[in-house]
């Protein structure tokens, strides 16, 4: 490990819409969905993917030269009511291996340098409404571990993703990776809730009285449409 490791990974940039980062985010689901521990090439023979690999992990392209879709951004919380336990990046699926030192990263299922000591989880997908094939998707995010060395969040313990580098110093044992933030949603599901509820508790509302007229009567008290206009 050199005194002056390369630093290319601090000069990539988010992608540039909320748009492009879930595109991101869901062709690497797929991806992993399809074939969880296919992403990497163990040097001297290919491992079954529950097995433990204490070798070296070598990639077909260098951390370095990771585009920007492959390199991805991480999510700091849950960009939609349909997703849970993706926040902190733990439901970053990019292919980022190296640390914010330029460290290597450990292959999740070894024991070498490191004991990692952590599961791999899959990703949950659910329909909203199991009887509509149109109906939206829920996902409850793994650990995202598996045969590979990309960096994750499997326990949520860091701001970001990271991993167990290669490094057999203490002090280098765990860190975090250089990736960037995903763009917020344009919409804010939160506020659009916390505005809704408030209008639904509304207890000045007389908008009963114009379109069912007087709560207090039952004579038809309704005030029609077209006079509510001529009076504007």
């Amino acid at each position: 490990f050199g005194s002056s490791p390369r630093r290319l990974l601090l000069e990539r940039s988010p992608p540039a819409s909320y748009e492009a980062a879930m595109a991101f985010r869901t062709a690497t689901l797929v991806l992993a969905t399809a074939a969880p521990a296919s992403s990497v090439v163990l040097r001297g023979r290919q491992e079954p993917a529950n097995s433990t690999y204490i070798g070296e992990v070598v990639h077909s392209v260098a951390a370095s030269d990771l585009s920007s879709f492959d390199l991805g951004c991480y999510m700091e919380e849950d960009p939609s009511p349909l997703e849970s336990g993706g926040a902190k990046g733990r439901s970053y699926r990019g292919l980022a291996s190296t640390t914010v030192s330029g460290r290597t990263c450990q292959n999740w299922l070894a024991d070498h340098p490191w004991t990692v000591g952590l599961t791999p989880e899959q990703d949950v997908k659910e329909k909203v409404d199991s009887n509509d094939p149109e109906s939206e998707e829920t996902i409850q995010w793994g650990n995202g571990l598996g045969n590979h060395n990309y960096c994750r969040n499997p326990d949520s313990s860091m701001e970001a993703p990271w991993c167990y580098t290669m490094d057999p110093n203490k002090e280098h044992k765990k860190e975090l990776c250089e990736i960037p933030k995903c763009p917020p949603h344009p919409r804010d599901f939160h506020e659009e809730a916390k505005d809704l509820k408030s209008e639904v508790e509304a207890r000045d509302c007389e908008c009963a009285d114009q379109l069912y007229g007087s709560t207090e009567t039952t004579a038809d008290t309704s005030v029609a449409l077209s006079t509510l206009q001529k009076a504007k």
